[in-house]
């Protein structure tokens, strides 16, 4: 028998779906200090939010899902890597 996905509930802050840059808390963890002894409780970093919004900028690529931008990842509470990727690692266009 197998068991159903447990959903997650919503993150205390939207940009925590994705991992912060600055401090390199992880995917759902608290951004913290300089040192990582004590977790921000009031927001996140600057650079953590920059990449939310980039993400969410751009529409999402896997198959499953192709949310577009501005809407959340279906299937998941999290964004999916791949649009996290897609979004902060751009492939360079050739004219």
């Amino acid at each position: 028998m197998t068991t159903p996905i447990r959903r997650r509930g919503p993150y205390r802050f939207a940009a925590m779906a994705v991992p912060c840059t600055w401090c390199h808390a992880l995917v759902g963890a608290l951004c913290t200090n300089q040192r990582g002894t004590a977790d921000r409780r009031r927001d996140v970093h600057a650079a953590r939010q920059a990449d939310w919004v980039r993400v969410m900028s751009t529409p999402c690529p896997e198959r499953i899902c192709q949310a577009p931008a501005g809407q959340p990842c279906t299937l998941t509470p999290d964004a999916h890597h791949t649009r996290i990727l897609t979004a902060t690692h751009p492939t360079p266009t050739t004219p």
